[in-house]
């Protein structure tokens, strides 16, 4: 189908000069909803793609090539790392103009034998930059599609994409795309029966259960706490065991964070099992009911934890920034959106206002809930009361519904 007409009616008509002329108009602006330019790579200039760029940064020893096979045609784009002891190394293109408060669809198609990374760099229309990440991918002997979607703060004037390796290896990219969410050539993702918002808490901060506990009660909103279990009654700036307990019998989800929160990646597979596996024993027996979902500290991520991870638990959350849809739903691998102190409430309600065009499911992170987080180098990763409860207000009238991860899970999978 063409514009609702069938494949038969444009044959008869195609003796119409004008209808030829219409449909060459109609296809040309479809070709134009991807804003990468030279997104397959192809056009070149002295061998070398155009608005193409290269970039390596740190120690290391890296080598760009421009190669003469692809992921559909017939060029790609390689960096091969040596010698790596810190930086990154990565092909990128030209920065693309683009609207704040807006949301956007960027995938590409890669192969790579080491874990690569997504950042977004946004300039500012006062041309300040921030860098985001949008997330982790596993390495991928075949070609694999990277996808992210992601909504532009307030104030972007344009975006630059990285797609980016920091460790020895090689990484091939090739079809890059950026679409806004509804264009033609990326359809607007597949949301749920209704737009889900859940709130959750990562390392069980007494602070959560001080500041954070009343002012959910307050607006009648249940969230997911993440728990680190070697942290429970072991020291005042974490939660008691009869807190996380009061949480639960309060109608909140408690989830696990591993025993002692370290980088799974780094760690054996039997090092992993044991952080898994017992942090869910040890809360299981704390609450009486089974714990089902799992957040990984720091995001880390492999194959390993993955495939260890689906052994004990439902769920796994990274720290990949995106919306979860029917189009993209990875129980190993949730997306979220992380409240730091550096998002604006206007980027927040923007989160919210995307989720409940797309019908999508957005997960909210925090981590520390007060006016002065506990160890003051990560001010980074708090948030003031305040702005806590504006944002919980705005979620209460958005006509959105909030639920726990759980919640979530057990609504979603019934739709598919």
């Amino acid at each position: 189908m063409y514009g609702g007409v069938s494949f038969r009616r444009i044959i008869i008509f195609l003796v119409s000069a004008s209808l030829l002329l219409a449909l060459f108009v109609i296809h040309a602006s479809a070709t134009t909803d991807n804003l990468i330019a030279n997104s397959s790579v192809e056009n070149f200039t002295n061998n070398l793609p155009d608005h193409w760029n290269k970039d390596k940064w740190g120690k290391n020893k890296s080598k760009f090539t421009y190669e003469s096979y692809g992921h559909k045609s017939s060029h790609s784009l390689s960096v091969t790392v040596k010698k790596y002891k810190k930086g990154d190394a990565k092909w990128y293109p030209d920065a693309i103009k683009v609207s704040p408060n807006a949301s956007f669809v960027f995938s590409d198609w890669y192969k790579s034998n080491t874990k690569s990374g997504v950042d977004l760099m946004v300039t500012t229309a006062s041309d300040t930059s921030k860098y985001i990440h949008l997330g982790d991918l596993p390495a991928s002997a075949g070609w694999k599609q990277a996808k992210f979607v992601f909504v532009t703060p307030p104030a972007t004037r344009q975006v630059t994409i990285y797609h980016y390796i920091k460790s020895n290896g090689k990484l091939t990219t090739d079809d890059y795309s950026l679409t806004s969410s509804g264009s033609i050539t990326s359809p607007k993702p597949t949301g749920f029966n209704r737009p889900l918002i859940s709130i959750t808490f990562d390392d069980g901060w007494a602070n959560q259960y001080k500041n954070a506990f009343p002012l959910l009660s307050k607006y009648g909103l249940q969230a997911t706490f993440y728990i680190i279990s070697g942290e429970v009654d072991d020291q005042p700036d974490y939660m008691s065991s009869t807190q996380v307990k009061n949480l639960y019998t309060a109608g909140n989800e408690i989830g696990s964070h591993t025993i002692s929160h370290p980088d799974l990646t780094t760690l054996s597979k039997s090092a992993i099992s044991r952080e898994m596996s017992g942090s869910q024993t040890y809360l299981q027996n704390l609450i009486g009911v089974p714990v089902r979902d799992f957040a990984y500290p720091y995001g880390a991520y492999n194959t390993n934890t993955a495939s260890i991870g689906k052994q004990f638990y439902q769920s796994q959350r990274t720290v990949n920034r995106g919306f979860n849809t029917k189009d993209n739903l990875d129980l190993t691998a949730l997306k979220i959106y992380e409240v730091d102190n550096d998002i604006s409430q206007t980027q927040v309600k923007a989160w919210i206002d995307s989720a409940i065009k797309q019908k999508a499911w957005l997960i909210l992170v925090y981590h520390e809930i007060a006016k002065t987080p506990v160890v003051p180098s990560d001010e980074l990763y708090s948030t003031t009361p305040s702005d806590f409860e504006a944002e919980l207000s705005y979620i209460k009238n958005s006509g959105a519904s909030a639920v726990t991860v759980r919640q979530a899970i057990n609504e979603v999978l019934a739709q598919l």
